[in-house]
């Protein structure tokens, strides 16, 4: 897929249909800081909200200014 590239500015999609509030980590952005090749489609994001690395799919990121 390679749909990111690490530097790039993300940020996560939401969910429909979560529930008490819906999804939690909706319009969260951050960097990408690394490509994830097992499993394919994934990518390492670091929140700026939280500091910390996290795992998406790239279809649950769309990039962000």
């Amino acid at each position: 897929m390679d749909k990111f590239n690490v530097g790039d500015r993300v940020k996560v999609l939401d969910k429909s249909g979560w529930p008490d509030g819906g999804y939690k980590l909706a319009n969260w952005e951050g960097k990408i800081v690394g490509i994830i090749s097992n499993p394919a489609g994934y990518v390492m994001m670091k929140a700026d909200k939280t500091g910390y690395n996290m795992m998406f799919h790239e279809k649950e990121l769309e990039k962000s200014a």
